[in-house]
């Protein structure tokens, strides 16, 4: 079994998330800048690359 980089985990938490909150901002019309805005806040927050 092998273990799981924490990196790993933590970009698989963010993306997971920012995935759900993009379905919610695609289905309430939230403006393009506001979702920019938190997309980019949840990878700060999990400290992860939103590019690797």
């Amino acid at each position: 079994m092998s273990k799981i980089d924490p990196y790993d985990a933590k970009l698989s938490q963010a993306r997971g998330l920012a995935s759900q909150l993009g379905m919610f901002a695609e289905e309430n019309d939230i403006p393009k800048a506001l979702w920019d805005s938190l997309e980019a806040t949840i990878y700060d927050f999990y400290q992860v690359s939103h590019d690797r």
